[in-house]
C-alpha cells in the first residue's frame, strides 16, 4: 500500500485565492501580513495599492532610507510574525460558507472566505508552507503589464486617465 502526501501547492496569485480560502482581492490581501496589511484604495482609479513593505528589508538596506521613492515615510517597523498553525486553523474553522450561486457574501471583514478542502487532510494545518506562489507566472504578469503600459497597447495598458490623478493624490 502506497501513501501519497501533498506538501504544498504551486500556483499564481488568483489560484492562491481559490485554493487557500484566503481572499487576495481585498484590502488585507497580503498572505504574510494578513490583518496587518497596509492598503490604500486610490480615489480616481479605484485600485487597491499595498504599502509598508519596506519592513521586510534588512535594517541596513539602502532602500530603507528612500522615503521620497516610496510613500514619503521611513519605515522602521519589524515584519509581522506569521500566524501559527493553530491560529490559522482557528480562523478557518470560524468560516462558514455555503457554496453555490445562491450564497450571499459574508458581512464580515475577514479575508478568510472559505475553509480550504486541504484543511481536511490531517497534516495540512501543521505544514509551515502550504501554498507557494509561482514566480514564473508573477514575472510574466508583471512583464505583460509593464510592456502593455510602456507601448500603450490597447486593452493591455495599466495607465489610464485616472493614473496621473492618483499619482498626484498620493503625492509621488
Amino acid at each position: 500500500m502506497m501513501h501519497v502526501m501533498l506538501f504544498c501547492t504551486i500556483n499564481d496569485f488568483p489560484a492562491y485565492d481559490n485554493l487557500s480560502g484566503y481572499s487576495v482581492k481585498v484590502h488585507k490581501a497580503c498572505p504574510i501580513c494578513k490583518e496587518n496589511t497596509t492598503s490604500h484604495q486610490l480615489k480616481n482609479g479605484s485600485k487597491i495599492v499595498y504599502l509598508h513593505h519596506q519592513r521586510f528589508l534588512q535594517v541596513n538596506h539602502p532602500y530603507q532610507r528612500l522615503k521620497k521613492t516610496f510613500n514619503r515615510h521611513q519605515e522602521n517597523d519589524e515584519p509581522p510574525i506569521p500566524l501559527t498553525d493553530l491560529q490559522i486553523l482557528e480562523k478557518v474553522n470560524k468560516v462558514h460558507h455555503v457554496f453555490g450561486k445562491t450564497s450571499k457574501k459574508s458581512s464580515t471583514s475577514s479575508p478568510w472566505k472559505k475553509k480550504s478542502i486541504f484543511f481536511y487532510l490531517p497534516y495540512w494545518s501543521k505544514l509551515q508552507v502550504r501554498h507557494c506562489i509561482d514566480v514564473m507566472h508573477v514575472k510574466k504578469n508583471v512583464c505583460d503589464n509593464l510592456i502593455g503600459t510602456l507601448l500603450n497597447i490597447q486593452g493591455k495598458t495599466k495607465d489610464g486617465v485616472n493614473a496621473p490623478l492618483d499619482v498626484v493624490e498620493m503625492k509621488i
